[in-house]
């Protein structure tokens, strides 16, 4: 059988996973809050699956470095991820939801800290930024198909449908790697352990990354998780909740792309910059909103923001790691953006019962600016030799 060498080759593996996450990702919170959940019980959901995500990340990077193997991993997670949502329509009280979303956190986490790696292996070493947002955004139009898909069919967001059409992405993906060739990193003859992640937090940049990324990602991911239930609540339907992050999706790809040669060129922290700042007008701008529609104009703003974020901190950690402790290094920005999104969504979930969705805006606005602050003073560049 013929295998495909080069990150390119991981491509398929994310148009197929981010079309699952169109369908599911947004929307199966307001199929908890149409089964009668209150906001805190959905972000306690989410919370719970994020959670699993950050305590287990930090071990399957290590092991994934100690085996050099990477599409196991991911062909093994996605399998059960996708058997995970099958069950999901089965689920009939909190409880059952509860071990569901542990399992989800588990495999989606453990999926994307192997891809991760596995793109970072394939790519050349002076253009892993360029190289990783050139396969990432077959993620983003991945998304976009899937939201195409709803607007022009929103019967697919009826359950169970929705929830068999994600696992079928969820199994194509994995099988979609067994195609592609890895590249075995090499040991320098030190053998990754389960301690390894804990050796790596006492290196300053990973440390101060780590913190920049758990301010900033608590905000954006707390944002993320109420913004279809913002639409609900202002009158629009799901069609437009599709819409709205067909928007965003659309606009990550040309700011990805662009962003991500900068940062090779110029290096990750001016780039980085971009997203602290813009970060803090989302969210006070999702607060001013009071027409469902604004919402789409908002959306824009998420080539700064998530396009950004979703390349620079991986290539930042590239940059700092030794190379056989690759997945290592990126198990420990999944834990960071797992526990954020553990932590994101049930504050914003938290604060909407007591002082509306657009208070909770307002309240993930604080952990933006900190995350702005502590990029200012406190982390350095990882590529010094970086050239304008």
């Amino acid at each position: 059988m013929r295998r495909f060498d080069g990150p390119l080759a991981v491509g398929p593996f994310y148009f197929l996973s981010y079309a699952a996450v169109a369908v599911l990702g947004q929307f199966v919170s307001v199929y908890l809050r149409d089964l009668g959940l209150a906001y805190g019980a959905i972000g306690a959901l989410s919370a719970t699956a994020a959670g699993c995500g950050a305590v287990t990340q930090t071990l399957i990077g290590p092991v994934s470095d100690r085996m050099r193997k990477r599409v196991p991993f991911a062909l093994g997670a996605t399998s059960l991820l996708a058997a995970t949502y099958a069950l999901y329509p089965a689920a009939r009280n909190y409880p059952t939801l509860l071990l569901l979303h542990l399992c989800i956190g588990f495999f989606n986490y453990t999926a994307l800290t192997a891809a991760a790696s596995l793109t970072i292996d394939l790519a050349p070493a002076n253009a892993v930024s360029r190289a990783f947002a050139g396969t990432r955004i077959w993620g983003s139009i991945g998304y976009v198909v899937a939201m195409l898909s709803i607007v022009m069919w929103p019967a697919l967001l009826e359950p169970p449908r929705m929830f068999y059409f994600g696992a079928v992405c969820y199994v194509m993906a994995g099988l979609s790697l067994a195609l592609v060739s890895e590249r075995s990193t090499a040991s320098h003859g030190v053998r990754p352990s389960l301690r390894t992640g804990a050796k790596l937090l006492r290196q300053p940049k990973v440390a101060m990354l780590l913190t920049f990324c758990t301010l900033y990602w608590v905000a954006m991911q707390g944002g993320f998780s109420m913004i279809a239930l913002f639409i609900k609540s202002l009158g629009g339907g799901r069609a437009l909740m599709a819409g709205s992050w067909m928007v965003a999706a659309i606009v990550e790809i040309p700011f990805m792309l662009w962003l991500a040669s900068r940062s090779d060129r110029m290096g990750r922290r001016p780039v980085l910059m971009i997203a602290a700042v813009a970060l803090p007008v989302r969210l006070i701008a999702y607060w001013a909103v009071h027409d469902p529609r604004w919402v789409l104009l908002v959306q824009t703003l998420h080539g700064l923001t998530f396009g950004v974020t979703a390349v620079a901190p991986l290539a930042y950690m590239n940059d700092v790691v030794p190379a056989h402790l690759r997945a290592s290094g990126q198990g420990l920005l999944n834990a960071c953006l797992a526990a954020s999104s553990a932590a994101g969504p049930l504050v914003a979930g938290l604060v909407s019962d007591r002082l509306g969705i657009g208070g909770a805006f307002m309240a993930l606005a604080l952990p933006a600016t900190a995350a702005l602050i502590v990029l200012l003073l406190a982390l350095p560049e990882s590529r010094p030799a970086a050239r304008a």
